[in-house]
């Protein structure tokens, strides 16, 4: 795999580890249930993170067959691209911003449910890293709903860095729900979130 790839993949496993450690702190019983009713459960942060996951590998996938089937050139340069993205801040949950639609959770989930569609989409993002694996990424854009025309690396980092922002979120909601603890009035919602 290109250098470049591989940092991008490890660094994205490392955030599915870190959500995943966090979460596994919550009993299972405990994983539908919401810190409050205008918040999301560990369960619902996971149907969200798959369903965002699946989406981008699928473009990525996609987009990378195009580029290969036209002839696009090969990656040269192995420089790091890890701060291509941070422009957007996406990691920093002291802004709201609602989830669209389409990747938000309908709900219900169990805890096995949500583990087997993570496992599913993340297998589907290292399909579309193969796919992908030695194009010049930076030359392959597609327009992002929230961060406008981004190239393959950064929609790479964006999963990653989302899940980031999503791990500290799952982190917050695992301890109110052992505390008990309400939220104070002016808090920020738990719930912030990119998509």
């Amino acid at each position: 795999m290109h250098p470049r790839l591989s940092e991008i993949a490890t660094y994205v496993d490392a955030q599915r580890s870190a959500l995943l450690a966090a979460a596994q702190e919550l009993p299972e019983a405990a994983w539908p249930s919401r810190p409050a009713p205008d918040e999301w459960s560990v369960s619902d942060v996971c149907e969200h993170l798959h369903r965002v996951e699946r989406g981008s590998a699928r473009l990525i996938a996609l987009r990378a067959t195009e580029a290969r089937a036209a002839g696009h050139p090969a990656e040269m340069d192995e420089s790091s691209i890890m701060q291509c993205l941070d422009f957007a801040s996406l990691t920093d949950r002291s802004r709201r911003i609602e989830a669209p639609s389409r990747v938000a959770p309908q709900g219900g989930w169990t805890r096995a449910a949500a583990l087997a569609a993570l496992a599913g989409s993340r297998s589907e993002l290292h399909a579309a890293i193969a796919a992908a694996d030695g194009l010049a990424l930076q030359g392959v854009r597609h327009a992002h709903p929230r961060l406008g025309e981004i190239d393959l690396y950064q929609w790479l980092l964006f999963i990653g860095q989302h899940e980031a922002r999503h791990a500290s979120q799952v982190t917050e909601i695992v301890e109110r729900l052992l505390s008990g603890a309400e939220r104070p009035p002016s808090a920020v919602a738990p719930n912030a979130e990119v998509a």
